[in-house]
């Protein structure tokens, strides 16, 4: 293809208009500057025509003679000689001068700085779109190498796309399920369904667990997350869905399941093996003490009453750790409980006990209603009113209070006790520990473990506040954000 014929022009004038215009005119692609008139050889502008490589002359009148210039400029200011050279001129050079030199230099400008906009705008766009390429290429080797299943579909269910992560954990490559449906992957293809109920209603579904199948026929255990994929109008046109393989997570938890059955299990064959030969020393030792009692002396009958209380204790103390264990081994069953009910049955347990020592159990005027496992929070209490009891001297008075905090609830037990001392503050709450050897105050050092681990399934925490002679108060709090 030819190219096009460049049209030449020539200046005349290098003062400073004729310098800008030339610097415009030079860089115009359907131009060419053949030629610059200028009388004062000392004039700026010439320095640049000279770098450029442009015909100089002083005598204008030799633009008239040229005939192979198209357009003539006249930029000095001086209107007769663009007179003069348009009586001059031997061809059909086009004359401008003033105003219309102006707005060719504007129109010249305002064509450049198009230009020069447009090249940046291009420059711009090159980068956005380098950018893009680079966040697409970035989000497919995401994609593509992610250790999880990506799958995506067509509005059909036929899968489109099918990353490494699938390939690895399911066995399939990419070519043998492009197209296919992807419920052949599904145990059980009806569930998969059913949630597009929760994915037109909700837009996504989160951590659903389910089970797809490998192509060797295994069980893969999937917690997944599915959303719809949509075009640039917002219509659907297909789903994406992640994956993540927690086959491994399900088998600790199944075999979990087992080691607590077998503990469960090795705790009550243990317990009834220690508690059959206990009853049998506890029924001989009545026995003794019932039918033989004439035939001991005062070191005997104190020996088989130190048998009895022995054994006493070691089936307190067997019950404890059985209850302890439970703690582990069996589900929470969390609901919502009033407990003012619960209260009130915590103080209906200790009635008898608080009426025989002339004593008082006070309760919170207001209880909250909570999320927790009832029966365990009923033990919580129990226990730490227990404590209070066996530690109290003359008339006890126990008081149960709460207040509300931000992200939980707060309660306390307090109680005129003999206090505790500050050094085993942080001792009382671990497995055995009795701070007192006094044989007549009950217990096996196990109560306060309990209610430790409760809470510690309710997510809140324990402490005490006491010194001696100044009673205690266990303080302890439940998250409201069980559930």
């Amino acid at each position: 293809m030819q190219s096009k014929k460049r049209r030449k022009v020539a200046i005349i004038g290098a003062g400073r208009g004729g310098t800008a215009l030339l610097r415009l005119l030079s860089e115009h692609p359907d131009l060419e500057v053949a030629g610059v008139a200028e009388i004062d050889q000392n004039s700026p502008g010439l320095e640049l025509v000279r770098q450029m490589g442009i015909p100089i002359t002083s005598d204008y009148h030799e633009f008239a003679c040229r005939e192979d210039l198209d357009l003539i400029v006249n930029v000095t200011g001086d209107p007769s000689i663009g007179e003069r050279i348009e009586k001059e001129k031997k061809g059909r050079q086009e004359i401008l001068g003033g105003a219309s030199a102006r707005l060719l230099w504007e129109l010249v400008y305002n064509f450049k700085r198009r230009e020069e906009e447009k090249e940046e705008f291009l420059a711009k766009l090159a980068t956005i779109n380098q950018d893009l390429n680079a966040t697409k290429e970035y989000l497919e080797n995401v994609l593509e190498y992610s250790a999880d299943i990506i799958i995506t579909t067509s509005v059909d269910s036929e899968i489109v796309s099918f990353n490494r992560g699938a390939e690895r954990i399911l066995g399939y490559s990419r070519e043998e399920l492009t197209g296919k449906k992807v419920e052949i992957l599904w145990r059980d293809p009806e569930e998969r369904k059913k949630l597009f109920g929760q994915l037109d209603r909700d837009g996504f579904v989160a951590n659903f667990e389910t089970e797809l199948i490998s192509r060797d026929k295994r069980t893969i255990h999937i917690m997944l997350t599915l959303s719809y994929l949509r075009n640039q109008e917002g219509k659907i046109i297909g789903t994406v869905g992640v994956s993540k393989d927690i086959s491994e997570k399900k088998r600790m938890e199944m075999e979990l399941l087992r080691s607590n059955r077998d503990l469960e299990d090795f705790v009550y064959t243990i317990s009834h093996d220690l508690q059959s030969p206990l009853r049998a020393i506890y029924g001989f030792s009545k026995l003794l003490s019932g039918k033989y009692t004439d035939k001991l002396d005062e070191t005997g009958l104190h020996y088989l009453s130190r048998i009895q209380k022995g054994t006493e204790r070691m089936k307190r103390l067997i019950d404890d750790l059985l209850a302890l264990s439970r703690i582990n081994m069996q589900k929470n069953q969390f609901e919502k409980t009033d407990l003012k009910d619960t209260l009130h049955a915590v103080q209906d347990i200790f009635q008898l006990d608080l009426a025989a020592r002339n004593g008082e159990l006070l309760l919170p005027e207001k209880s909250p209603v909570i999320f927790c496992d009832t029966t365990r929070v009923q033990q919580i209490f129990n226990n730490l009113v227990s404590n209070a009891l066996k530690f109290c001297r003359g008339n006890p008075r126990i008081e149960i209070g709460y207040t509300e905090r931000k992200d939980e609830h707060e309660f306390y037990v307090k109680d005129n006790g003999i206090g505790i001392h500050p050094d085993y503050h942080h001792k009382i709450f671990k497995i055995f520990q009795r701070l007192h050897n006094d044989e007549s105050i009950e217990g096996t050092g196990i109560g306060l473990t309990i209610v430790k681990k409760i809470i510690d399934l309710h997510r809140g925490k324990i402490w005490v506040d006491s010194y001696p002679d100044k009673g205690a108060t266990f303080y302890f709090t439940i998250s409201k954000n069980i559930e």
